[in-house]
């Protein structure tokens, strides 16, 4: 399993605000780890709406 960092871009639906969650986690692959983020995203925040590609960073493999 590798560690990848994520960064979820989106508004924020109450306040009508740019946002970016950051996470950190570990996933077999970048595609597991980018569902995984958006899942607690939404169980976090469910106001967040994503409007853009999120930034996938390998930190460790």
């Amino acid at each position: 399993m590798a560690k990848f960092s994520i960064m979820l871009f989106g508004i924020d639906s109450y306040t009508k605000e740019n946002m970016y969650l950051p996470y950190k986690l570990e996933a077999k692959n970048a595609n597991a780890a980018v569902r995984e983020a958006r899942k607690r995203a939404k169980s976090a925040y469910p106001e967040f709406i994503e409007d853009g590609d999120p930034d996938v960073e390998v930190v460790k493999r």
